[in-house]
């Protein structure tokens, strides 16, 4: 008798175990703001979802659409910054040495704003992607290497400007303000110097 009992719940739960769990009618959405605010999911192919975690260093981020927003201060400060792989960074460095060097490389585009402080940036190296630097105050950024960037901007806010690689077309202009080597890099310097896809 016993020996048939437990068999009989061995057999319930290997059946339990076997159960399909269906999505919750509680979960349905089409978009974001469907979900509970406070949950921490976000409304994905139809169901509110838990929302993944942010590729390091981001502070925060949004998963589908690959951004990453970077905040560092002098106070919390963030050394070395790589842009995650396939991410779009806006990257805020506030107070002096805020930030070490930063590598937008790995990134798909980068906007980095540099204020407040003596070498709040490091060196910054653009990569291929689209690139903005704001360097807002004096000596707050150090050298910008975008030569290989499809756009390069780098605005200096009346402050001077660090040494720039800025890209160089084809027809032997650089895509700098003026055209020569000294200014800061931008991106309506001529036709072929915003390239970004």
């Amino acid at each position: 008798m016993r020996a048939a009992a437990s068999i009989l719940v061995l057999a319930v739960l290997s059946m339990t175990g076997c159960v399909v769990s269906r999505k919750s009618d509680h979960f349905t959405c089409t978009t974001d703001s469907d979900c509970d605010p406070t949950s921490g999911r976000t409304c994905d192919r139809g169901y509110c979802v838990l929302q993944g975690t942010c590729p390091s260093p981001c502070t925060s981020c949004d998963l589908t659409n690959k951004t990453c927003k970077i905040d560092c201060t002098s106070t919390k400060p963030c050394g070395s910054i790589q842009c995650p792989v396939g991410y779009d960074c806006t990257i805020k460095c506030t107070g002096t040495g805020a930030c070490s060097n930063i590598d937008c490389n790995p990134g798909t585009a980068c906007d980095i704003t540099c204020t407040s402080g003596m070498a709040a940036c490091g060196a910054i190296n653009c990569g291929p992607g689209e690139c903005i630097v704001d360097c807002a105050t004096p000596s707050t950024c150090g050298n910008v290497d975008c030569v290989t960037s499809c756009s390069c901007e780098v605005k200096c806010n009346n402050a001077t400007c660090p040494t720039n690689s800025c890209p160089l077309q084809p027809a032997g202009l650089y895509c700098t303000q003026d055209g020569t080597a000294a200014s800061p890099c931008a991106p309506n310097a001529n036709a072929l110097c915003d390239h970004c896809p």
